[in-house]
C-alpha cells in the first residue's frame, strides 16, 4: 500500500498567506440543537482538506449563528500541545471580552457553560468575507469558561471574559454564515 506524504515545503508564497494577526471583534455561536445539518471537511488527498469546511451549515427558518460583540482587539486564539508523548494532540482555545453586565448578559453567558455549541471567529481580513475559524463540531464542542471583572471607575468597564477550549476540533470555515435574525 502506498503511503501518502502529509508534509509540504513552505516557501515565500505559502508563508505570506493569512499571517497578519488578529480577529474581528465578534464571536459567533450556535447551539448544536439548532442546526438542520452540520457540515464536515471533505476527505481528499489534498493537503489541508481535512481541516476545511467549504459547504454551509444549515438552519431552520429563524435560526442561525448568534453574535456577541466583543471588546476591540480582545478576540484571540491559540493552540497548545497536550497529552503524553506518542499520543499528543492540539488543544485549541479562543477568547473574547464581552462588555457590560446585566441580567441578560448573565443568563445568556451562564447558559453557555453547559451547552453544546459550535463557535466561529472571523479573521481580521474583512476583504476576505468568508474566512472564519470554527471551533467544535457535532461530536465535540468547546468547553466554555467565564470570568467577570467589575472594575472600578478608574480601571475601566465591566466585562465578561469568555474562553472556549476544544481538543482537535479547529476548522477553517469558508462557506456562508447564516446569522439568526
Amino acid at each position: 500500500m502506498a503511503s501518502v506524504n502529509l508534509y509540504k515545503k513552505f516557501g515565500k508564497t505559502e508563508t505570506s498567506k493569512n499571517r497578519d494577526g488578529g480577529y474581528k471583534n465578534i464571536l459567533l455561536f450556535a447551539p448544536v440543537s439548532t442546526f438542520t445539518s452540520i457540515k464536515v471537511p471533505t476527505l481528499s488527498a489534498a493537503l489541508g482538506d481535512t481541516k476545511k469546511i467549504v459547504v454551509a451549515h444549515t438552519f431552520p427558518a429563524d435560526e442561525g449563528f448568534m453574535s456577541l460583540l466583543s471588546k476591540l482587539h480582545s478576540v484571540t486564539t491559540k493552540s497548545t500541545t497536550v497529552g503524553d508523548e506518542g499520543a499528543q494532540r492540539l488543544q485549541h482555545e479562543f477568547e473574547g471580552v464581552i462588555l457590560g453586565d446585566s441580567a441578560l448578559h448573565l443568563e445568556q453567558l451562564e447558559a453557555q457553560l453547559n451547552d453544546n455549541s459550535i463557535w466561529l471567529v472571523k479573521d481580521q481580513d474583512c476583504l476576505n468575507t468568508d474566512n472564519y475559524v470554527q471551533f467544535g463540531d457535532e461530536c465535540l464542542t468547546p468547553n466554555i469558561k467565564l470570568e467577570f471583572t467589575g472594575n472600578t471607575t478608574k480601571e475601566g468597564l465591566k466585562e465578561y471574559k469568555i474562553t472556549g477550549t476544544v481538543i482537535g476540533k479547529k476548522f477553517f470555515y469558508t462557506a456562508t454564515v447564516t446569522e439568526k435574525p
